[in-house]
């Protein structure tokens, strides 16, 4: 058996970089779903690395504090991605709360106003990509899942972290993926590819973690290589706060 305590993390960065490079290489898109955090970024940058030209999309609550636009501009800039920004106010989301709700199987979220302020941004996304006409577009569907981007899951003993992240990478449920299925939009999820899932699933919870305890320290390590520090060392923002809609609270 491995000694866990006293292996090398860099080399389960290499390995994970590797293969996330051929899963990518074997399907590029055209387009990703930008939010300026550590997941999309890594996935940006492989593409980007392996000659794939990007197009990215970010949606924001207008009437809010979009606090990943910020991150946003900067990894456009550093990576020459064009990024489309679609405002979203009051009215759109109360226009398309029903086509929403459709996709993600309705009544059993009607009191849960988060899933709302996370799901109409993906909706929104994945509508324009397909106004776009992108043949597919990524997604960071699993990153904090599968690599341990959770607060709670820093603090799990080591059996109960690899449970947890076994049971989402096979269980878990993404509402983004369901809404590309409603609306005809092929999204592709490297962290959820069963390649990547297999190498992902060696790291041991110490190299995730990371002597801060800030969690995915994999990622973050392959981004700070990049140059992309800024990205890397962020602190995790809730997909409602960083899009600017955690102000939202309607039931359809």
């Amino acid at each position: 058996m491995v000694d866990r305590i006293n292996v090398n993390c860099s080399v389960f960065e290499y390995r994970l970089l590797d293969v996330l490079s051929r899963y990518i290489q074997r399907i590029p898109c055209e387009c990703i779903a930008l939010s300026g955090g550590i997941d999309t970024t890594l996935i940006a940058v492989v593409a980007k690395l392996n000659g794939i030209e990007l197009n990215g999309f970010y949606a924001y609550y207008k009437d809010g504090i979009p606090r990943d636009m910020p991150f946003i501009i900067h990894v456009s800039k550093k990576l020459n991605i064009p990024i489309k920004l679609f405002a979203m106010d009051l009215n759109y989301v109360k226009r398309v709360l029903n086509d929403v709700y459709r996709c993600i199987g309705g009544g059993e979220y009607n009191e849960l106003c988060v899933e709302l302020r996370n799901d109409v941004v993906f909706y929104t996304v994945l509508e324009a990509a397909k106004e776009h006409d992108c043949s597919c577009i990524y997604t960071g569907s699993g990153g904090d899942e599968v690599f341990a981007g959770y607060g709670f899951m820093l603090w799990l003993r080591e059996e109960e972290l690899e449970g947890y992240r076994e049971k989402w990478a096979t269980m878990g449920r993404y509402p983004e993926l369901e809404i590309s299925k409603c609306l005809g939009v092929n999204v592709v999820a490297p962290y959820l590819s069963k390649e990547v899932l297999e190498e992902a699933m060696k790291i041991p919870a110490k190299c995730l973690r990371g002597s801060g305890f800030e969690g995915k320290r994999v990622l973050r390590n392959l981004l700070n290589g990049f140059g992309m520090e800024l990205i890397g060392e962020r602190a995790k923002t809730p997909a409602e706060a960083g899009a600017g809609t955690d102000s939202i609270c309607i039931t359809p």
